[in-house]
């Protein structure tokens, strides 16, 4: 018989109770209505959400008809195994701790292991966009500022006039950051994509502007185009379809 495997349902390791019936020596469909009436009990006396022992699912049997089935937590294990007495029991218990210990110890693993390069990454997508944001708050303050001191300058009364324009020189923020400018091959190499994929997408997102001209999201300097953090953050939230589109 094949070794049980656990599934992963929305993160968290199950096993399917045809797994389980086979483990513990039960006929799925008696296993079925146990876990019918286990889950009966919980909803009725219970503060326990069934959904956290017994997840509803189904399979596709032999013939090609979609059936029922549950997918069982750790917890749906222990539930099941506290039912059981003798060897049967110890013997499912044993095995079902060891399964879902070795999968947390993998994942442990895998997450220990994270290749640095993708935790550069990550950390350079989280500077980029907590720059980008900087960026937008001054330029939103800078535009309250310029329309205050517009109505300062219609203002013919001088206290209204002073305290507009003061209250525009409060608003008044100088950029988070100096204007920075990317090349398309330093934003290809963050996206994990080529150059020339990064120049249709600066086409088609309208982000790059013709030949020799500039633009608010960047500007062409000896026959290179340069792209400002704004745009780069437009790259970024179109990251999944860049990288679909270069394979």
């Amino acid at each position: 018989m094949d070794a049980p495997q656990l599934l992963n349902f929305r993160g968290e390791p199950t096993l399917d109770s045809r797994e389980v019936a086979k483990m513990i020596g039960k006929r799925h469909k008696n296993l079925m209505r146990d876990i019918r009436q286990y889950i009966n009990d919980l909803d009725e006396g219970s503060k326990l959400s069934s959904p956290k022992f017994f997840i509803e699912s189904n399979y596709e049997s032999s013939q090609g008809k979609l059936l029922p089935c549950y997918l069982l937590t750790k917890m749906g294990c222990e539930f099941v195994a506290n039912k059981m007495t003798g060897r049967k029991g110890t013997l499912f218990t044993a095995q079902y701790v060891s399964l879902f210990n070795e999968y947390q110890e993998e994942h442990k693993a895998i997450e220990t292991h994270m290749v640095s390069d993708e935790i550069a990454l990550r950390n350079r997508e989280l500077s980029f966009k907590e720059r980008w944001l900087g960026e937008m708050e001054a330029q939103n303050a800078n535009k309250r500022a310029e329309l205050l001191i517009k109505l300062a300058n219609h203002s013919t009364k001088a206290p209204l006039r002073n305290d507009l324009l003061n209250e525009a020189m409060n608003q008044l923020m100088l950029p988070v950051v100096g204007e920075k400018a990317f090349p398309a091959g330093v934003i290809a190499d963050e996206l994990g994509v080529s150059a020339y994929t990064i120049g249709i997408w600066g086409q088609r997102l309208g982000l790059k502007a013709p030949k020799g001209m500039a633009n608010r999201f960047g500007y062409w300097k000896d026959n290179r185009y340069y792209y400002n953090e704004l745009a780069v953050q437009s790259f970024y939230e179109h990251q999944a379809a860049i990288v679909d589109d270069e394979f």
